[in-house]
């Protein structure tokens, strides 16, 4: 019997050292991932230790973006305080001189928007409807003139820099419409027949060798039978927009 409680007794001291020596190493491997924990939060900061290469190029191009708007507004800043600076020395003058350079503005101003007439340099260019005999079941559309002529012209005259546009005596402005209405073409709200006499101020030379470059609109009406001359001028007027202009949805941004 006594012998049979020597073993128990063993028993449980083996168990009570196991669980002892369990408790241990779980308190050690607990102590070793705080710790890893601890070390990954302190140095990263907080943030994911690995970072993908295209979080990184994102932050590039963030960053890039930032410094590009830096830049514009700081030029805006110096443009701001350049013009400030004039006004304010023509403010400190006894004459006119502050009314005349808002004079000079406005006038620009309108120039560029439309509303003032405007003459220079530069082509004409008459579009009509072809004579040339049709071939054998040929479409009669080939050698008339469409609406979507008159837009890839004017659309070549302004990839070629062209200032101020005119079609049939109606400005041309940025909310100007062109489409056809029957064998009449609609500008502006208003309706005209061929033939067609397009104006356009600018560099002439440009517009004129854009137009009747190899795979220029000019070119391409004629080998349709089109009509369509393009004249270098020294002096072209064209007229001011004389619609009503009318912005119901559009305010302007005020600046900080």
């Amino acid at each position: 019997m006594l012998h049979r409680q020597k073993i128990r007794q063993k028993k449980q001291n083996r168990l009570v050292i196991t669980l002892k020596l369990r408790i241990i190493m779980l308190f050690i491997m607990s102590f070793l991932v705080g710790s890893s924990f601890i070390f990954i939060a302190r140095g990263s900061h907080g943030l994911p230790v690995y970072v993908s290469l295209k979080n990184i190029s994102d932050y590039k191009t963030n960053i890039e973006a930032e410094k590009k708007d830096i830049d514009k507004v700081e030029s805006l800043i110096e443009d701001a305080q350049t013009k400030l600076g004039e006004y304010e020395k023509l403010a400190g003058n006894t004459d006119d001189k502050l009314q005349k350079k808002m004079i000079e503005e406005l006038e620009f101003y309108k120039m560029a928007s439309g509303e003032a007439s405007v003459k220079g340099s530069g082509v004409e260019v008459l579009v009509d409807d072809g004579t040339r005999d049709l071939y054998e079941g040929e479409n009669v559309n080939n050698i008339m003139v469409h609406d979507w002529d008159i837009l890839r012209i004017l659309n070549e005259l302004k990839r070629a820099g062209a200032e101020a546009i005119s079609v049939n005596g109606q400005r041309i402005i940025n909310t100007s419409a062109i489409s056809c209405a029957g064998y009449t073409i609609r500008i502006n709200g208003q309706t005209y027949a061929r033939p067609f006499e397009i104006k356009a101020i600018g560099d002439a030379k440009r517009m004129a060798s854009t137009l009747v470059a190899p795979e220029g609109i000019a070119t391409e009406l004629k080998f349709w039978g089109v009509i369509c001359k393009v004249t270098i001028k020294d002096n072209i007027t064209i007229p001011s927009y004389t619609e009503n202009q009318t912005y119901k949805y559009i305010t302007k941004v005020m600046e900080d």
